[in-house]
């Protein structure tokens, strides 16, 4: 699979670098990748952009705007999502910079999918995950959470999403990530490439 050797090719350079933490940092950052799908049914790149910020010590906000185009047989299609969440982490479980931080998030968002190639329709939607974060050292990390997520307007219109994400922060200020995310039920697989910016 095209996909899963980019992946690697990405991945293994990381394990080889020494995790400033991806929670309760000021960060914005975007990245680019590429979508493919189980079945064959479309394959495509995605773009997005987000941004981290503080809410309180324990709880942050968090926003991200993304964009796929997808070659199917006969169109090609596009998905956008836009959303915004709050997230806590439970910070009780990381002291003097250890090693495991939980979290759990809520957010709103609003998803573009005229083709209903990820959800059978498209509308104002909601999420929840849970997850945490493993920081191996001041710059190198691990991220993954699960998520269920779907639309306001008919809750059967749902699916879940597997994240996860290695981090390697190269300064105080730069940062560069790469991630794996499934959607379960349309059985549809992102990597991505990742750029990150903290102002402070």
């Amino acid at each position: 699979m095209r996909s899963f050797f980019i992946f690697n090719c990405l991945l293994i350079p990381l394990f080889f670098v020494s995790g400033k933490s991806r929670l309760g940092e000021y960060y914005t950052g975007f990245g680019f990748g590429v979508v493919d799908e189980a079945t064959n049914a479309f394959e495509g790149d995605n773009f997005n952009i987000f941004v981290n910020s503080l809410a309180s010590e324990p709880m942050d906000f968090t926003f991200e705007y993304s964009y796929s185009g997808l070659e199917t047989n006969s169109s090609r299609d596009t998905v956008w999502e836009l959303g915004v969440g709050i997230r806590y982490h439970f910070d009780q479980f990381y002291d003097n910079q250890g090693m495991f931080r939980p979290f759990l998030s809520l957010g709103v968002n609003y998803l573009g999918d005229p083709a209903s190639l990820l959800l059978e329709e498209d509308g104002l939607g909601w999420s929840i995950e849970a997850g945490a974060e493993i920081s191996f050292t001041q710059s190198f990390s691990f991220l993954c959470f699960a998520e269920l997520y779907g639309l306001w307007k008919d809750f059967q219109y749902n699916d879940f999403k597997i994240h996860s994400e290695f981090t390697w922060w190269i300064d105080e200020e730069h940062g560069l990530s790469v991630s794996y995310l499934r959607a379960v039920d349309p059985k549809v697989d992102y990597f991505l490439f990742k750029y990150l910016y903290s102002w402070r």
